[in-house]
């Protein structure tokens, strides 16, 4: 078994949604950014030292060295870069990177234009960034309209437009978490994948899972079906939710075996 997880708001959670008395796995510099309850760590150690745990996020490859795991989760595999970049034991593996850099390079005349509209755009308050040379990042105060009016500018064919709160991502079609699972399963054909996730990026991740386990987050996820085997949170929004409901399959898995 593996188990792919998104990290924020799925695995790992901001001051704001779990206490400072709690485990910090995430700082810039002396500023602690990211949480996790002690309980979540000490099960996700149990959970790797049973199946593969691979990190599956839309951090770029600095912002996801900046997490640390307690040592015993011996993270061999993680993909950053909204599935553009698998990293083997901190580096990028170059047959992943050479078709994603194809990819990249046939949407990057497009990912210019969306850079030229938005530097033209006074709602938006984040340098445009694209990220690790795989997607476009920024932010807007008004995400919903800045998208609409970028998708008549553009027209982008090699790439898709979303926006996950205030966030504006314009990502080439192939680069996805989705794709990543498509690419995991090839390498490892025998084995079953679960996945977890909590906001629109991590849909097609988990329609391509054999289990997906839907966080609830933002919310934005409730409600739907993405997979056949598919376990919901509801609204508590509880940080040791990922882990529970992996250990949970895992119990159910092997008792089913024997």
């Amino acid at each position: 078994m593996i188990f792919l997880s998104d990290l924020d708001r799925t695995l790992i959670f901001s001051h704001r949604r779990i206490s400072r008395n709690n485990l910090c796995v995430e700082r810039i510099d002396d500023r602690e950014i990211s949480y996790m309850t002690p309980y979540a760590a000490e099960k996700l150690c149990e959970i790797s030292e049973r199946i593969t745990f691979i990190p599956v996020t839309m951090r770029s490859q600095k912002e996801y060295k900046r997490i640390s795991f307690p040592e015993r989760c011996n993270i061999k595999y993680a993909v950053c870069d909204n599935g553009g970049t698998l990293l083997i034991n901190g580096i990028p593996d170059e047959e992943w990177k050479s078709e994603i850099d194809q990819i990249y390079s046939a949407a990057y005349d497009e990912l210019r234009e969306c850079v030229s509209f938005l530097e033209k755009r006074s709602e938006i308050y984040l340098d445009i960034r694209l990220v690790d040379d795989r997607f476009l990042y920024t932010k807007s105060h008004t995400p919903i309209e800045t998208l609409a009016e970028m998708e008549k500018a553009v027209s982008p064919k090699k790439c898709g437009l979303i926006s996950v709160g205030d966030k504006i991502y314009a990502i080439p079609h192939g680069i996805s978490k989705g794709e990543a699972v498509r690419k995991l399963k090839k390498r490892f054909p025998d084995e079953i994948f679960i996945a977890a996730g909590d906001s629109l990026p991590d849909t097609e991740m988990l329609r391509s899972a054999d289990i997906a386990i839907l966080k609830y987050g933002d919310g934005k996820l409730k409600d739907n079906i993405y997979n056949p085997k598919q376990y919901t949170e509801a609204e508590s929004d509880d940080p040791d939710y990922t882990v529970n409901t992996v250990i949970k399959i895992l119990e159910e898995y092997y008792h089913e075996k024997n």
